[in-house]
């Protein structure tokens, strides 16, 4: 009986081994198989910063060919990619996040932008574990204090608003210049208004401030309030379009002031205000067309070849196009790196042990145990609205009141 019960036993587990061995071996890792990782991103398809997000989705399309179709995939899977369009909309970027991480299954979240719905998910992002890499935002709170799965590679306004008064203070030797600000009034603004008002707190100088909605076009109000309090240099943090609105009426209520835009005015949408532009300074972290360093003229003759000459006249004149692609080229060197046993935990971990990072001249990237503040560096540049460029007028600096000693 005891033989008999015995062989039954064996008969079953052997039936049991059998069916576990005829599953087909699938990854551990969400979003990983055998053949394929699958990305997500949100984006601004249809509000405020719709260009931006189209020029994303560019990036992103000319990547996922690049990796596939160049490099042959890495380690034998393909990448892909889903969007979901936020609209520059904290809720609808909590959807749209939900969305990618348990409707598509994502592996990783990239290429995404904005302060404001990128700070809408901060909680998110530490439940889920996800890696978010990177946001081009302009807050401190995308790195400050760190989270694991969060990597941030932009400009932050904080940074620009101090080196402004640097710039003014030191390189223009204007002894007690009458500032302003004229802000975003979301996460975005808040921080550059946070950093001029660090930079007056040293230097003992006082400023005003005008902000602006999400949808407004219209800055008349806050170019009156500006003039009227005398301000003469004056820190602006929005959109290009919204910032050649305020050139444009700043001219018409006969407002002199000298403007310093940041990041995302670095755009030729900032000509909009024609020679009004020219003069005005901007901060930027990144390679620039003009100057042909190699890594833009590999970027520039991958999307020619990807997208064709007409379809990448547009892309290519985007200056902040590096923004988006030196994130993806990094990306693909640590998934590379990784190995094909690929998990979260191993990115994240690889992320930031890549040292002294830069694709040939793109703009430096550098993380760390602890630290996902990816630039730390920025130029001041001019506008030359006669030649439609944007040229250094400083080699990269880091402000007086550094990042984690102010």
């Amino acid at each position: 009986m005891k033989k008999r019960f015995a062989r039954c036993l064996l008969a079953c587990l052997c039936l049991v081994l059998a069916g576990a061995l005829s599953v087909p071996t699938v990854s551990a890792e969400v979003g990983v198989t055998k053949d394929k990782i699958l990305f997500g991103t949100f984006q601004d398809m249809s509000g405020p910063g719709a260009y931006l997000g189209k020029q994303c989705t560019a990036a992103l399309a000319v990547w996922r060919d690049w990796v596939n179709q160049d490099l042959k995939g890495i380690h034998g899977r393909m990448v892909d990619f889903v969007v979901e369009d936020n609209k520059y909309d904290p809720n609808l970027t909590k959807t749209a996040f939900t969305k990618l991480v348990n409707q598509h299954k994502v592996f990783s979240i990239i290429t995404v932008y904005g302060s404001t719905p990128c700070t809408a998910i901060l909680e998110d992002i530490k439940r889920e574990k996800v890696p978010v890499f990177p946001t081009a935002a302009t807050t401190q709170n995308m790195f400050d204090p760190p989270i694991r799965y969060l990597f941030w590679y932009a400009c932050s306004d904080e940074d620009n608003a101090i080196m402004m008064v640097d710039y003014i203070l030191n390189d223009m030797k204007v002894k007690k210049p009458k500032l302003g600000i004229c802000y975003i009034d979301d996460e975005w603004g808040k921080s550059a208004l946070k950093g001029l008002d660090t930079a007056c707190k040293k230097y003992g100088l006082e400023y005003e401030a005008a902000a602006f909605k999400r949808t407004s076009k219209n800055l008349n109000p806050q170019a009156m309030k500006l003039k009227s309090k005398g301000v003469e240099y004056c820190f602006y943090a929005g959109y290009a379009p919204v910032y050649a609105a305020l050139l444009k009426e700043a001219n018409k209520v006969g407002w002199k002031c000298t403007f310093f835009g940041d990041y995302v005015t670095v755009d030729p949408r900032a000509f909009m205000a024609e020679d009004l532009a020219d003069g005005q300074y901007h901060f930027f972290n990144l390679g620039l067309r003009h100057e042909g360093s190699p890594g833009w003229k590999k970027m520039e003759a991958l999307f020619n070849a990807k997208l064709g000459e007409e379809a990448a006249k547009e892309p290519l004149s985007w200056r902040l196009m590096p923004l988006m692609w030196n994130p993806l080229v990094y990306l693909t060197k640590a998934l590379q790196e990784v190995g094909p046993d690929l998990t979260r935990e191993k990115l994240v971990d690889k992320l930031e042990s890549m040292k002294d990072y830069d694709d040939e001249g793109l703009g430096k990237i550098q993380f760390g145990p602890g630290i996902r503040k990816g630039t730390h560096e920025y130029r001041v540049l001019k506008c030359d609205y006669a030649k439609k460029e944007f040229i250094p007028v400083t080699g990269y600096r880091e402000p007086s009141l550094k990042w984690g000693q102010r």
